[in-house]
């Protein structure tokens, strides 16, 4: 097999992990998208943010993070608020039900992720979490 070729699988099976991640997300019948949840937890993470800085660091459109955060909104997790000095820009934060939200989601993903990665000795884990650094680090 060609460097090529193992880049490409990896690639593939990464792709697989994930689909089947978001799968059995949907299956469990939450309320929210992984995308939704994500845009949640950055908020909590890291409070208040303008569309383009919730974009850029979801790797999203701007028109994307709209979308996603008008239902949010609509549905009581995030306020917008357009800044004084400038109407075209939009900052959102996160509500008490927003947080109350990554509150339950934090355990709901503990207990999905744990069921995948139980399989694997610390040792792999470990290996998987320098390598991801590694990758992501080169992203940025």
């Amino acid at each position: 097999m060609t460097e090529n070729e193992e880049f490409y699988e990896i690639s593939s099976m990464f792709k697989t992990l994930l689909k089947g991640i978001t799968q059995d997300w949907n299956k469990q019948g939450h309320e929210l998208s992984i995308t939704q949840c994500k845009t949640l937890y950055r908020l909590s993470q890291h409070g208040p943010q303008k569309v383009s800085q919730l974009a850029s660091s979801l790797s999203f459109t701007s028109a994307a993070i709209t979308g996603i955060t008008d239902h949010l909104f609509a549905e009581g997790y995030v306020n917008k608020e357009r800044a004084e000095s400038d109407r075209r820009v939009v900052n959102i934060t996160i509500t008490k039900k927003g947080e109350e939200m990554v509150l339950g989601l934090r355990e709901n993903q503990r207990e999905l992720m744990g069921s995948y990665f139980k399989i694997l000795p610390s040792e792999d884990i470990e290996h998987l979490r320098r390598i991801f650094t590694k990758l992501i680090s080169e992203i940025k």
